[in-house]
């Protein structure tokens, strides 16, 4: 009897001392799955592109547009209806002396999304808006080039980019936006540009393929109304993709928003479009989130076997020994 008693206390004690080692080891394990940060991690904003977005007129020959088109962003993949021909110019522009005015320009046009809310954090220069609401896409832009009349314009080479923009609903301004900004683009005939008012957030715009030709990896950018925009007061022949051969004129109208780049951290998620496809970065989330438990656990289960098998070894020879 002494000697079964020993075999029981033996076998508990080492499925003891596994069950604590496995233990230690996924915990261990876990840590090391949990992603320090670092300085290097921190996303920087993009020091390009800013935009200044003018009203266009269409033009008196008005080209024939997809009746859908596909457009695929971090919110997923939806078709859309899209209106009958392009409402708005935006020119590469430098704000406060800083930016790029040889990046290309990019003309949009409205269109009729599938309302999806969302809740982001968005942090461009001026600072970090918290829980700004998101409603429905409201309009897709492309690659355009541009030529004032009477130049024709020619043929367009640039794939990127591509947006697609939702509104802003709710939110808070940029605590450090200034009341007044410098802009300087192509229309703006005085070296030093012009001064205009910066007004409330308008729209977000995504990185976006449409009909699968785009990048996804372009910086976002956030649009703000402009008060009181001067008025362009131009004619200029446009070519996109859509507008197949050289001169399509168009008159400018006045400038209506300044869009500028943006980091964006998804807080609730929406319905992805058509396709339902999860946000991006919630799915990015919940990876994380989730892969530093999975050694924990299989750890815990290890040791539980590890228990289980000495006891029945325990038993089968206490057994071996009482009928013997």
């Amino acid at each position: 009897m002494k000697r079964i008693m020993l075999v029981f206390a033996g076998g508990l004690a080492a499925a003891l001392m596994m069950l604590l080692l496995s233990v230690s080891l996924g915990s261990g394990s876990a840590h090391a799955q949990t992603p320090t940060p670092t300085a290097t991690a921190t996303p920087t904003l993009a020091p390009v592109p800013h935009y200044e977005c003018y009203n266009i007129a269409p033009p008196v020959s008005t080209p024939t547009l997809p009746k859908k088109l596909t457009l695929e962003t971090q919110f997923g993949t939806e078709i859309v209806e899209n209106a009958p021909i392009y409402t708005d110019l935006c020119l590469p522009t430098t704000l406060n002396g800083a930016g790029n005015m040889t990046d290309p320009h990019v003309e949009c046009l409205p269109i009729a999304g599938r309302t999806a809310t969302r809740f982001v954090n968005l942090t461009t220069q001026w600072g970090t808006q918290l829980n700004v609401k998101l409603g429905r896409p409201i309009e897709a832009c492309m690659p355009a080039k541009k030529a004032i009349y009477p130049t024709p314009v020619a043929p367009p080479v640039q794939t990127v980019p591509h947006y697609e923009c939702y509104e802003i609903i709710d939110g808070p301004s940029p605590p450090l936006l200034p009341p007044t900004v410098m802009l300087k683009n192509q229309f703006d005939l005085l070296p030093e540009g012009h001064e205009v008012e910066v007004g409330e957030p308008t729209r977000l715009c995504l990185p976006a393929k449409k009909n699968g030709e785009g990048s996804l990896t372009a910086p976002h950018v956030e649009c703000f109304a402009l008060l009181g925009g001067p008025a362009a007061d131009k004619y200029v022949n446009l070519l996109t993709q859509f507008l197949p051969v050289q001169e399509h004129l168009f008159v400018v109208g006045p400038a209506r928003e300044l869009c500028v780049p943006v980091l964006k951290t998804v807080l609730k998620t929406g319905i992805g479009g058509i396709a339902e496809a999860p946000d991006a970065d919630a799915s990015a989330l919940e990876a994380t989130a989730s892969g530093g438990s999975s050694g924990t656990t299989y750890a815990v289960i290890a040791g539980i076997a590890a228990v289980a098998l000495m006891l029945g070894a325990g038993g089968w020879y206490a057994r071996r020994r009482w009928l013997s």
